[in-house]
């Protein structure tokens, strides 16, 4: 993902004044900077000054996405202002199935089970927190970068409450779009679920949809929420960490 970069840099050794006035100059500058897009700031370490990173049009908020650059970040027009990814992590384009992972793993793998799951030693669940968003065990954070993260069990629960959703095809693919109220969606496919098969074998591909929140089951160690769906509808539910799920990772 391209980003560019606004550095305000001294050529030469500015005097006095010059300094002033970009000091002066700077507040306004970054503010027009952050009214029209997402800013970061740097300080650059050789004379002090403060430079502008500027997300690049590719991580600006949209209503669809503008070209094949994915990922994008999708305004649905939800109550919290969350924005969703364009498509799953692992995914180079929305219809694709991408990553399967197990709860708290940042890479994919062929099998799930116990004797395969990092977070699961001599018969005992390790804790690894209640709510892994933007931590290590974040694949969408560790992935794809500073403002991604899993989205929440409530997040999931608010593109339920303040979508419709209907089951369609795209591409070939089967899944779920969900549209917000000011008409943007966002489509998330029916990838199906790792489950105990050897050799990167995936079950209900096509017929159901599963993917991670970031937050366990407080209620049951070993499990962890989730959304699925398939064509008769959309809901919240938890399963074992161990299974390979999709992850949809929202803007934070």
């Amino acid at each position: 993902m391209g980003k560019d970069y606004f550095f305000f840099k001294r050529t030469e050794q500015s005097n006095e004044s010059q300094v002033n006035m970009k000091k002066l100059l700077l507040p306004l500058v970054l503010l027009l900077v952050t009214i029209t897009t997402h800013a970061y700031y740097h300080l650059d370490a050789n004379n002090g000054t403060r430079g502008i990173m500027v997300q690049s049009f590719a991580e600006a908020p949209h209503l669809s996405c503008p070209d094949d650059n994915h990922p994008h970040m999708i305004d649905l027009g939800l109550p919290s202002g969350t924005k969703w990814a364009c498509c799953n992590v692992g995914a180079d384009k929305p219809e694709a199935y991408g990553g399967h992972y197990a709860w708290g793993e940042t890479e994919e793998k062929s099998e799930f089970s116990e004797d395969t799951y990092s977070h699961y030693q001599n018969g005992s669940w390790i804790d690894i927190g209640s709510d892994i968003a933007g931590t290590q065990y974040d694949v969408a954070h560790m992935k794809w970068g500073g403002i991604w993260v899993m989205p929440s069990y409530d997040q999931h629960a608010e593109l339920r409450d303040n979508c419709t959703s209907e089951w369609t095809t795209v591409n070939g693919v089967k899944g779920m779009v969900f549209t917000g109220s000011n008409g943007s969606s966002i489509f998330l496919p029916a990838a199906g679920l790792g489950v105990g098969y050897p050799g990167g074998v995936l079950y209900e591909v096509g017929i159901y949809g599963y993917y991670w929140s970031s937050m366990q089951n407080p209620s049951n160690p070993e499990r962890a929420y989730n959304q699925y769906f398939y064509s008769g509808g959309t809901d919240g539910g938890s399963g074992s960490r161990i299974c390979g799920q999709s992850i949809r990772p929202v803007s934070r």
